[in-house]
């Protein structure tokens, strides 16, 4: 088991071997999971990848739409855009992350 609380899980399908990351809940890790993205002023992930550049900080003004930081999945890089117009409040996430679908990169007021 990994420390992020996954184990990869290794199967066979048509002769081509398959490696899947599944997240083990049977055992509870010392980590914690990271908060889910809610409400207009949560920017969450779009997807599972790893956080590749922050364009913002805390205290920056930004618009709705604005890219406010760059995620790499599956060999693509793509921005994630803010979802409101505000002052970013918290950023909850570094570059190298790992990040999981709706997880909470940053909050906007």
């Amino acid at each position: 088991m990994k420390e992020d609380g996954t184990r990869l899980v290794v199967f066979e399908v048509n002769g081509e071997r398959w490696f899947m990351p599944v997240t083990d809940n049977s055992l509870q890790s010392e980590g914690s999971a990271r908060e889910k993205a809610k409400g207009p002023g949560s920017v969450g992930s779009p997807m599972p990848g790893v956080i590749v550049k922050m364009n913002v900080k805390v205290g920056d003004e930004v618009s709705e739409g604005e890219a406010v930081a760059s995620l790499s999945a599956m060999k693509m890089e793509s921005n994630i855009p803010a979802t409101a117009t505000g002052k970013i409040t918290r950023i909850l996430v570094n570059i190298g992350d790992k990040v999981e679908g709706d997880d909470l990169i940053m909050e906007i007021e």
